[in-house]
């Protein structure tokens, strides 16, 4: 298990008393963020750190919505004190008596824990939140369960952000998650978007992040302290490449000029425009994209 300062990233060693929130926290949606804000306010209240105890991916081996590194960040913003990042693997196999004792007793030094309402542990997930809490409260331990949370009808979960990103339903997921977004190095293109009067970056999903659907984005990218109006397409280039073997990311950013080869930048998704299709011409596709383009000025509310 590694663990790191949240104030410092850095690594380092847990000493004091601490109120453990559990959860994989892929997306840190509102449910995620319930369990996060238990764990920090239950420390406060009893004079404790509080911790994060997560996994270095998901445990099911779906795709993520967060990179680790975009988690650590995430979970870093509801002001916890620390973040122990676990193998799966190596708690796979323990009865639940086993992880609270050695995880969560001796490891965490815990005192409390915070976790959802649907929160399993132990081999074959066979103990339950409230099983938990009997467990802490036997030997005076506190846990706090916060409450299903859902919206329109929806439980809140990661498996809908997931559903919802692979779908297009980009601006669903914006009323309880965090804006999906993609950090990547920027990749050397064959230079057509600039030779059409409408230059873009080229990127690729990180490996084992969830893939958002086919088709034109409403996005943002954020270059060094400045955030731009972008249009984002997701696919496979047709028009101009025939078929891609490998999605591309590829990004017009709205008022910039300049070189950003090799730059790791972050594309943020808000509206899902339309689907990428194949234009009988360069001519027809760079007009679509111009329409595109005052699509996202219209959306941030820029000048058109």
């Amino acid at each position: 298990m590694i663990i790191y300062d949240l104030k410092t990233m850095q690594r380092c060693e847990i000493k004091e008393d601490t109120v453990v929130a559990l959860g994989t926290f892929d997306g840190c949606h509102k449910g995620h963020a319930a369990v996060l804000r238990g764990a920090f306010y239950l420390a406060k209240k009893i004079g404790a750190k509080s911790v994060a105890y997560t996994f270095d991916t998901v445990p099911r081996g779906d795709k993520v919505i967060f990179t680790l590194d975009e988690k650590i960040k995430a979970i870093a913003r509801f002001g916890i004190d620390y973040i122990a990042i676990d193998s799966f693997d190596r708690v796979r196999d323990m009865d639940a008596k086993s992880f609270v004792q050695k995880i969560l007793f001796d490891e965490l030094r815990a005192k409390g824990a915070s976790c959802g309402y649907n929160y399993r542990f132990g081999h074959c997930a066979a103990a339950s939140a409230e099983d938990l809490k009997g467990m802490l409260e036997n030997v005076g331990g506190s846990v706090r369960i916060s409450p299903e949370i859902s919206v329109g009808g929806e439980t809140i979960c990661s498996t809908l952000i997931r559903n919802k990103i692979e779908n297009g339903e980009i601006e669903d997921i914006i009323e309880y998650s965090h804006p999906y977004s993609i950090y990547a190095p920027v990749e050397k293109g064959k230079g057509l978007g600039k030779k059409m009067g409408v230059a873009t970056i080229n990127q690729r999903v990180p490996s084992g992040k969830v893939q958002p659907c086919v088709g034109v984005y409403i996005t943002d990218c954020s270059i060094g302290e400045d955030v731009y109006p972008s249009v984002t397409n997701v696919g496979y280039r047709p028009t101009t490449d025939g078929e891609n073997e490998f999605l591309n990311v590829e990004t017009h950013i709205i008022g910039y000029e300049g070189n950003l080869y090799e730059s790791c930048l972050r594309v943020t998704f808000f509206k899902y425009l339309r689907e990428e299709i194949r234009f009988s011409s360069i001519e027809e596709l760079t007009e679509q994209i111009n329409e595109d383009v005052l699509s996202a000025k219209r959306y941030f509310g820029y000048p058109v």
